[in-house]
């Protein structure tokens, strides 16, 4: 039980404790005590209440009794003598507890005889909130015994009835809990200075020590002891103490050092060599200051110790570096030089005067383009004059008052130089002489004739069996570009067309020559052998090929692969295609045409893919009377060919619009592209004899124009040979998921002679060649099925009938390739879709090899 006396009408008190209690404002006790501490001498200015805390006279009382009349009377008397006690009355252990933490008391009164509740348990409940709280015995007659052990015990006072009806006691105790608080005040005060003090010293980093003026260690902190190799500063001190050492550093230096702190008064940054623990040696830095007596000797000495072996070990590298950077300028395989602003050589490495065959001294001084075999208005000028510009309009653009900075804008060409029988990848940066920071910086005066102004550093790396590699990279490029899409359509789009395709060469056996319906079937074989034609050329996109020029119509292949885009693109991504020349004729490889125009479709659907946009395909014919007008500065006037692709995404920043064809040159995520793609695309249509120019605004979108000559040949038609007829025997097992297929399959087979079993689940009809393996002759199964695929089908029907006649089919498989399925026993290996012409080419190799 709780009970709390009501304050006074005006009392700015309030509950803070759900209507169980009320408690005054923290300093009440010391509001209790105005009148008297105003009487008494001020003995301690640090223990004396200001006046601006002694406002009131209330303070909180907590009474720990089953008596209510004990509580009232209590806070009568001391409202009498003045004081307005706030109290709260407690009978039990559990609200007791909940009270003592809920508040600072001022007072804790509590009653000897109250039940439950022996005093000693609350005494100890009292100080374990605050050792300084006041706690009041309260007794209803006087009992000697009881007090003497009361006070013996902690209790500050024990009162009886006579006693506690005297304000004086209170006062007293209301004094001395004040003055307890101040003092736990100042000392926990004191204590957190002396920690953070000693914190600071004890964390430093620094060795701080004091020793005797001979060197003689007195103290020092943790980071002293840890620098001179010891685990705490009491080991190292024993150590001192036991072998007599003074400050651990070369004798002659620790002399001269404690000369100088008595006779200049200090030393700051004295560097020597130290000794550890183990005996090593090791560089400090010392700085230190005498402490003087009280007749101006030099009592002590104080200072601090930084370990600098890491810096000293810095300034010998740094020493090393400048040491070794001659002998490997001299070394890089690349031809490095540094050439004045009028591009004389000042300086080479020894790969040029290698290559080139000379003494240095016969090349320093000369032009770089003569030195180099290449006419003065070369590329190369031409790549130092835009590496000085850019250079020189950025120092315009800084701000007045700006820091000068060295440009750093480099630029880069493939160069095929003459004198060096080979192709080169030459980098110009330009750099100032104005900062010593730069390399060579020791040589400015030879490298520019005069202090300052700007030299440029040519790197020249060597490109042309990389150039050889190109066709390599291409077709790494091909795989990376469309190898998951290929995995993706190529078996379901094969296994449409082998329906249409098996049905429509079926209906033709059927069909009246010279008939619309054998004509429109036609037609519709001849579409799906293009269709078919178009999922092999995607699928020979990783395999290795020469560059096959032939006459084709531009056309076609654009629509394809339009098409082909169009199921790739996010739905946020409209594609539209404007085809305006249908039968212009271009000396191309169909391959790197497809290549072409799907790199530059995925950059556009890239640059769209966070905002969605329209991207425009457009084919035309185009009579160029001045090529270098429009950009295309390497081709003649004449008839051509132009696909454009244009975008409406983010575009491509200006200052980045000269590298986008460079090799490896990419702004996507590592995960995102090689930066090949447009090199490529470049590179095809350069070797198609033809050109490339983009335009593009940031924010705008980007369009790239491609010209390809015109042709005079026109493609010529495929001429399909009627096949042989054939008669097989015997039961055919064919076994594929797509139901439909395996129909037309068994439907083909049965028209050459075989009594067609069709499964579209390879698991049962596994199950069905088990219960009869000796009934079938042939095998005829698709590649990739769910469950059991086609290799590890005809694995299990070979392991029991080895002389099985096996066919497998497959659109695209890269678990298993044709090599693999012939050691497996697999004797033909089809792509799909499998037509009659080509299931009856098969039969006859395996028909003709059972025969022999």
């Amino acid at each position: 039980m709780r009970r709390t006396s009501a304050p006074a009408a005006d009392s700015p008190l309030r509950n803070t404790h759900g209507g169980s209690a009320i408690f005054p404002p923290p300093g009440g006790a010391e509001a209790a005590l105005r009148l008297l501490l105003s009487t008494l001498p001020d003995t301690d200015e640090r223990l004396r209440i200001p006046k601006e805390r002694l406002m009131g006279t209330r303070f909180s009382l907590l009474v720990v009794s089953d008596s209510e009349d004990l509580a009232r009377a209590l806070s009568s008397t001391l409202s009498t003598a003045g004081y307005d006690p706030a109290y709260t009355l407690v009978d039990n252990p559990m609200d007791l507890s909940m009270v003592l933490a809920e508040e600072p008391w001022d007072i804790v009164a509590a009653a000897a005889d109250c039940p439950g509740l022996p005093w000693e348990d609350i005494l100890a409940l009292a100080r374990s909130v605050r050792e300084t709280m006041p706690v009041v015995l309260l007794l209803p007659d006087a009992a000697p015994e009881l007090a003497r052990e009361a006070v013996a015990a902690g209790v500050d006072d024990v009162l009886v009835q006579d006693d506690w009806r005297t304000s004086a006691a209170f006062v007293r105790i209301l004094r001395e809990g004040v003055r307890r608080k101040e003092l736990s005040r100042l000392w926990d005060r004191l204590r957190g200075e002396e920690r953070k003090y000693r914190g600071m010293i004890d964390n430093s980093v620094l060795g701080i020590f004091q020793c005797r003026p001979w060197g003689e260690i007195i103290s020092a902190n943790p980071s002293f002891a840890r620098i001179f190799g010891f685990q705490d500063t009491a080991q190292m001190l024993r150590h001192y103490t036991r072998n007599s050492t003074r400050l651990d550093i070369v004798p002659e230096h620790r002399e001269h050092m404690l000369t100088t702190i008595r006779t200049a008064g200090l030393v700051s940054g004295f560097e020597t060599q130290a000794f550890r623990k183990d005996g090593s040696t090791f560089w400090v830095s010392v700085s230190a200051r005498p402490i003087l007596g009280e007749s101006g000797e030099v009592a002590a000495i104080e200072g601090t110790v930084e370990d600098i072996s890491e810096r000293k070990g810095m300034e010998a590298r740094i020493i090393r570096a400048k040491q070794e950077w001659e002998k490997t300028f001299d070394n890089v395989p690349d031809i490095i030089a540094i050439l004045d602003g009028d591009l004389n050589l000042r300086r080479a490495n020894r790969a040029l005067s290698d290559r080139l065959g000379v003494h240095p001294r016969d090349i320093i001084g000369r032009h770089c383009a003569d030195v180099l075999g290449l006419p003065r208005l070369s590329l190369l000028p031409e790549l130092a004059a835009r590496s000085a510009l850019t250079a020189l309009s950025e120092q315009n653009a800084a701000p007045a008052d700006a820091e000068a900075e060295p440009a750093t804008h480099r630029q880069s060409e493939e160069i095929s130089i003459p004198a060096l029988n080979g192709t080169f990848l030459v980098s110009l940066s330009p750099f100032s002489m104005d900062d010593n920071a730069t390399p060579g910086s020791q040589n400015a005066d030879s490298v520019h004739g005069s202090a300052g102004g700007t030299g440029i550093v040519l790197v020249a790396h060597e490109i042309t069996r990389r150039k050889q590699l190109e066709a390599q990279l291409r077709q790494a490029h091909k795989m990376e570009a469309i190898g998951t899409l290929a995995g993706g359509i190529a078996h379901d789009f094969n296994n449409i067309l082998g329906v249409m395709m098996g049905y429509t060469e079926m209906s033709l056996d059927e069909a009246e020559r010279d008939t619309r319906l054998y004509r429109r079937l036609g037609e519709v074989l001849t579409a799906g052998r293009r269709a078919r034609d178009l999922v092999h050329q995607i699928l020979t996109f990783s395999r290795q090929e020469e560059l096959d020029l032939q006459p084709l119509q531009l056309a076609s292949i654009v629509k394809e692969t339009v098409k082909l885009m169009r199921a790739s693109l996010p739905s946020n991504i409209r594609i539209r295609l404007e085809v305006r020349d249908e039968s212009s004729t271009i000396q191309a490889n169909v391959s790197q045409m497809q290549q072409v125009l799907m790199n530059l479709c995925t950059n556009a659907a890239h640059a769209m893919r966070d905002k969605g946009g329209a991207m425009l395909v457009h084919l035309d014919r185009r009579r160029v009377a001045d090529p270098a007008a429009e950009g295309f500065s390497t081709l003649a006037p004449g008839e051509y060919v132009m696909l454009s692709v244009t975008d409406s995404g983010y575009g491509i920043r200006p200052e980045i619009m000269e590298n986008i064809f460079d090799p490896f040159f990419t702004t996507k995520k590592p995960d995102e592209g090689t930066g090949m793609g447009l090199a490529l695309v470049h590179g095809i249509v350069q070797a198609h004899n033809g050109g490339i120019t983009v335009r593009s605004k940031p924010e705008e979108g980007t369009r790239f124009d491609i010209l390809f000559p015109v042709a005079q040949e026109t493609p010529q038609r495929r001429v399909h040979p009627a096949p042989a007829a054939m008669q097989g025997m015997g039961k055919a097992l064919i076994v594929d998921d797509e139901a439909p297929l395996a129909e037309v399959m068994g439907e083909m087979v049965e028209r050459m002679g075989y009594e067609a079993v069709v499964f579209s689940d390879s698991g049962n009809a596994l199950q069905h060649f088990l219960a009869q393996p000796h009934a079938f002759h042939l095998l005829i199964t698709d590649q990739t099925m769910p469950g059991l695929t086609g290799g590890e089908l005809a694995r299990i029907v070979l392991k029991h009938r080895p002389d099985m006649q096996v066919i497998l089919c497959t659109g695209f498989s890269e678990q298993l390739s044709p090599e693999e399925a012939k050691s497996m026993g697999i004797r033909q290996y089809l792509l799909k879709p499998v037509l009659r012409d080509d299931l009856r080419a098969a039969l006859h190799a395996l028909n003709g090899a059972a025969a022999t």
